[in-house]
């Protein structure tokens, strides 16, 4: 072997080299590819073979070449030997291999903890989006974005903070600036230019500015996530329109608020709104031309106690704290030193109106005013608005702005509006010393109420549209449930009557039944308890394996929206498929007057006629015949049933679950009193006392359609279920609870279903 050495050439030696060299190269690259080393390993690689180049040559040389010269002798070869040199290849390999595996070590260490870095994220983004949080949501997503290497992961994560949307003004080329709703003080982020396509807007509640030279700055607010469904904005130049008002957008409006849910729908044009309430400063300038003694603006009769008083006795009674013409909080026909910016108060319908005239604009509409609000807004104006109950802010200190760009319609000042309800008049919004929910409520005045709350805020119409209907005679209806009482028991026996049905076969037939991800759904119909009608049901069932039946199971009465919806392929479980996680099946009939079971009844607002008495009737027994089904399959647990209303389905809660005593628990989902008139035996007033089983509440404090204290208190303190077993909960939303406070819900029902069904195993 000696021998072989010596005789080897150099060139022979380094050309060995350098094919051993590449084949290591290949190694390397291969491994890159696999388990993805760095780019620096490669290099380090090459690096230590080239060092290796003149070592090896000068082994070769000094082994070789050198010692048939006499040069290769012991002391002359120094540390040149082969086996010298096989150690320093050992030495090499293993520095190589540490420096490899180290970094494989902190890579995997790094990659563990990014990858739990980022899950941590993902769920964070799950839980402040359940909790309507999509400002903060959105900022971690920003966050995570360069850490995803997954595209489906990365669109998943997109999708529950932010979507696209086309942005337009008219005329286009405004410049258009964002910041989440909440952020008054944050830093305007700008978009582009209109028209605008916006890749990724955030969810939630976003303030919009809109900014083109020639026109007036327009800023904007987003309830709905929904800003498509606003259409283009319209920029106005000071030439077209007043000063001081900003353009709302017309559309067939609908008054969502206690009491006027019975009024028909109007078509509005846009029209102009204040926005801000009128000031001292401006209320000053009528007073000072002589306002209050020109009769020509005051031109409604004076009408006070039913008795007519004339244009003197009228002003007689409109005067200030010294006898002298202006509101009633004035001294000497003027406000206080400073108060300049302050809206005005303590003034009359009767004042607030020759004020309209006076300056050529109009007291709102009911129709308008709620239009301009939208009461759907209330948990994030109200917040930011002046309620506080020290007394008037200057106008625009709240920053609680309405969709349309208007600041204070909640609190700081009532504002009249045009509609009488007999003597009395419309006055909204509540003022600084009122209730919150004075913002969704239609409340009325006598029209010469001068309280020192009382205000004004003022509509023009460019467009006619339907004007003169919306500021006509508008009845409230109201009822006062800490004064009514429940019939008697004798009574109410005779309206139960009216609830029973004949036990006849039930027919059923399976119509198709589809395995969905999350769910087995299958639709089944049957004989109707009445009229010798069809009834159809809805039957999801879990699925995933996790959990085996019969199933615990919860019967869904859904909001409203189902009366307007003619096809079942527009039913959909939305914000309940949460129970379906849980274990549970969800049971949905399809009641009478809903999707193809449509009828003669086009409203869920109880009234007084046999239609709408007659749909109660029949809503109680499709649930009745409902459970007569339940009772025939082995896959349902029929001893742990569980009532779940929503909205519609919360409000004839009482009556569903007192007529039908197969229920164990039962879950209302922003649920209340009505204020309309109905029949007494289709009255879910008259129902609550006789509800025994164990019953949760879930509704939002600024609630649109049930106010706390004159709807959802009274329907909780009426229920007959021991108070041990009832619970009440409110939180700061409003009738969109399940999008506001979702984790809040799911958590609380759940827990609800799990103490008095038992949990699902």
């Amino acid at each position: 072997m000696a021998h072989e050495q010596k005789d080897r050439s150099l060139w022979r030696v380094l050309g060995i080299y350098i094919a051993a060299s590449w084949v290591c190269l290949q190694v390397v690259d291969v491994l890159n590819q696999n388990i993805g080393l760095p780019s620096w390993v490669f290099t380090l690689t090459l690096g230590m073979l080239i060092a290796g180049i003149p070592v090896i040559a000068a082994t070769a040389y000094f082994q070789g070449a050198g010692r048939r010269k006499g040069l290769g002798t012991a002391a002359n070869a120094g540390p040149f030997t082969w086996k010298n040199l096989r150690k320093v290849a050992v030495a090499g390999l293993a520095v190589w291999g540490i420096i490899i595996s180290g970094w494989l070590f902190l890579a995997d260490r790094g990659s563990a903890d990014s990858e739990r870095n980022l899950i941590a994220g993902l769920n964070e983004i799950q839980r402040l989006t359940g909790e309507y949080s999509f400002g903060e949501a959105y900022a971690i997503a920003e966050k995570l974005d360069s850490q995803i290497t997954d595209d489906s992961v990365r669109d998943s994560m997109w999708s529950e903070v932010a979507r696209q949307l086309t942005l337009e003004t008219d005329p286009p080329g405004a410049t258009v600036l964002r910041r989440d709703y909440d952020s008054t003080d944050a830093d305007w982020t700008e978009l582009g230019v209109t028209p605008l396509d916006v890749k990724r807007f955030p969810l939630g509640l976003s303030r919009l500015r809109f900014e083109l030279d020639g026109y007036l700055t327009r800023e904007t607010a987003n309830f709905s996530s929904s800003i498509a469904e606003a259409g283009v904005f319209v920029l106005d130049t000071p030439e077209s329109i007043p000063p001081g008002m900003i353009r709302v957008s017309g559309a067939e409006a609908r008054i969502w608020v206690p009491g006027l849910e019975q009024l028909d729908a109007l078509e509005l044009g846009d029209f102009f709104m204040d926005i801000h309430e009128v000031t001292n400063r401006q209320y000053k300038t009528f007073v000072d031309a002589g306002g209050y003694a020109e009769p020509s603006c005051w031109t409604h009769p004076f009408v006070r106690d039913g008795q007519a008083l004339s244009f003197d006795a009228a002003m007689a009674v409109l005067v200030d704290q010294t006898g002298r013409a202006g509101p009633s909080g004035w001294q000497v026909g003027s406000y206080p030193e400073g108060d300049d910016n302050l809206p005005v108060g303590g003034v009359s319908w009767y004042e607030a109106a020759a004020y309209a005239c006076f300056v050529g604009k109009s007291l709102p509409s009911v129709y308008h005013w709620f239009t301009a609000a939208d009461p759907f807004s209330s948990n994030h104006v109200v917040p930011q608005s002046n309620y506080a109950g020290a007394g008037p802010a200057p106008v625009g200190q709240y920053s609680g702005l309405t969709r349309d760009g208007i600041y204070d319609m909640a609190g700081n000042m009532r504002e009249w509006a045009q509609n009488p309800d007999g003597e009395a008049r419309y006055i909204l919004g509540g003022g600084w010393n009122d209730p919150e929910y004075a913002f969704n409520d239609a409340i009325t005045s006598p029209a010469f109420d001068r309280s020192g709350e009382n205000g004004i805020r003022l509509a023009s119409y460019p467009d006619e549209k339907n004007v003169a209907a919306a500021g006509g005679p508008v009845v409230k209806a109201f009822r006062d449930y800490a004064a009514e009482q429940a019939v008697s028991d004798e009574v109410f026996d005779v309206y139960r009557q009216m609830y029973h049905y004949d036990k006849t076969p039930i027919n059923a037939i399976t119509i198709e039944s589809i395995e969905e991800a999350a769910y087995t759904r299958e639709r089944i119909e049957l004989d109707a308890a009445y009229g010798g009608e069809r009834l159809t049901i809805f039957v999801f069932l879990p699925s995933g394996g996790k959990h085996s039946p019969p199933y615990q199971s919860v019967v869904f009465f859904p909001g409203s929206n189902d009366i307007y919806k003619t096809s079942y392929d527009e039913l959909q479980l939305g914000s309940v498929d949460f129970i379906l996680r849980s274990g549970r099946a969800i049971i949905y009939p399809v009641y009478k007057g809903t999707y193809e079971r449509r009828s003669d009844l086009r409203s869920d607002i109880q009234d007084s006629s046999n239609l709408y008495r007659d749909h109660v009737i029949a809503w109680s027994r499709d649930v009745g015949r409902t459970i007569d089904y339940l009772e025939t399959r082995d896959d349902i647990d029929t001893k742990r049933l569980a009532y779940l209303g929503f909205s519609w389905g919360g409000a004839m809660g009482p009556i569903m679950t007192a007529m039908e005593p197969r229920f164990k628990t039962s879950v209302f989902f922003v649920g209340g009193l009505m204020m309309q008139d109905v029949q007494p035996m289709a009255d879910p007033f008259n129902f609550l006392p006789r509800v025994s089983i164990p019953t949760f509440m879930f509704n939002g404090r600024y609630d649109s359609f049930f106010p706390v204290d004159t709807s959802i208190q009274p329907f909780y303190d009426n229920l007959g279920t021991p108070a041990a077993d009832r619970k009440l909960v409110i939180t700061d939303s409003n009738h969109f609870v399940a999008a506001y406070s979702a984790n809040r819900l799911i958590s609380e029902t759940l827990d609800w279903l799990d103490k008095y069904l038992g949990v699902v195993e």
